[in-house]
């Protein structure tokens, strides 16, 4: 039955060409809907996700990482007082203005790391995390030398009229907003900050103890830190995507895009089949005639419907690939998942399916003397 489904429809070649590449655009621009999703999913919480951290204290409806408010720096020592903490580690989130050497200016979201460098840059290309202890020392990520004017390590610039000194370029520090990240020391941060005292801090990183679960010593936080909030590492990412996604009219236009494609996908690709199938009706009218039972004819129809979304899962993901490689340098790169990636394969082959499975009611009424009566 596979040698007679391909010998069907490869006795049009150009015509099975054009389906398949019209069906892999389609799986293309679903795939890339879905993959800007994603793209946008990681981004915001990348920090967060890289942090090498088990848990987060953060000041009470903190909505997403971007936005935390002050807490007092004691909290970190409390921290470090209750069972299961292996180590707590502050961090500090505020913004500031970056003043370029041509004089234009900059906004930027400064990120305050203490000693071990916990929630800092996971790729630096040039110089290392630990530079930004270094006097007035600060680390940028290389997608935005051209827009902060910076060229090179060593470069100085300066943040609300204090020095700031590039000690190191990172790689794939992404954000979703037009704030670059400056990573610098959480002393340097409240300095070009300005609007932190000299004791408060932004979230407290804990490490747990090896054999403790994360959610045992969180509840432990909960009841022994007053005033604060404990989050998981992937609750805190999931709350930040979650309101970038929904409490943004920006993430809710990509869902919306996302799903829309995905529908027009599906419908399209369902109807193209259903026109292939159709197209055929003399040559199954031809295999009723020599005697192909129904159930061979609903399996060269199934056959059919799985070359065509092999070859539409072929072309379409070869055209993500490119655009994926082409995006990764910017903020907002196409992105994808091995179970998103999944799902939109099983959505193109049900797709194909259904198309054939929508005219199989016709092919099994076909009446073989029509052969003759041609």
């Amino acid at each position: 039955m596979v040698r007679v489904a391909w010998r069907m429809l490869a006795h049009r070649p150009i015509r099975l060409l054009i389906t398949w590449s019209g069906l892999g655009v389609l799986f293309f621009l679903a795939a890339t809907q879905l993959g800007l999703l994603v793209g946008w999913c990681d981004t915001t919480s990348a920090i967060v996700r890289h942090a090498d951290c088990d848990l987060w204290v953060m000041a009470e409806q903190t909505p997403a990482f971007d936005y935390g408010t002050a807490i007092p720096r004691q909290r970190m020592y409390q921290a470090r007082c209750v069972e299961g903490v292996a180590g707590a580690e502050s961090l500090f989130v505020g913004w500031s203005v970056w003043q370029r050497s041509d004089g234009r200016r900059v906004n930027v979201t400064l990120v305050g790391l203490d000693d071990e460098c916990v929630g800092g840059p996971w790729t630096i290309q040039e110089g290392c995390a630990e530079g930004v202890h270094l006097p007035n020392g600060v680390i940028l990520d290389e997608l935005f030398k051209e827009q902060l004017g910076v060229q090179r390590m060593g470069d100085e610039v300066e943040m609300h009229g204090r020095r700031a000194v590039v000690r190191g370029i990172s790689s794939e520090v992404r954000t979703f907003t037009a704030l670059p990240f400056i990573f610098t020391s959480i002393e340097e941060g409240r300095k070009y900050d300005k609007r932190y005292g000299p004791d408060e801090i932004t979230y407290v990183l804990i490490r747990c103890v090896p054999g403790y679960a994360p959610e045992t010593v969180r509840d432990r936080l909960r009841t022994e830190l007053p005033h604060v909030e404990v989050l998981t590492s992937r609750e805190f990412a999931v709350r930040t995507m979650r309101y970038w996604m929904l409490e943004t009219g920006a993430g809710l236009t990509v869902i919306l895009a996302a799903c829309l494609g995905l529908a027009v996908s599906v419908v399209v690709t369902s109807q193209t089949l259903f026109a292939v199938t159709q197209e055929y009706l003399g040559n199954y009218a031809t295999l009723a005639a020599v005697g192909f039972g129904r159930a061979q004819l609903l399996t060269c129809v199934l056959i059919q419907g799985l070359i065509l979304a092999c070859g539409e899962v072929l072309l379409g993901s070869a055209g993500f690939a490119v655009s994926a490689r082409s995006s990764a340098r910017t903020n907002l790169p196409l992105e994808t998942t091995p179970e998103v990636y999944s799902g939109l394969l099983a959505v193109a082959v049900v797709s194909c399916l259904v198309g054939g499975l929508l005219s199989v009611r016709t092919v099994l009424r076909i009446d073989p003397a029509t052969v003759f009566r041609g």
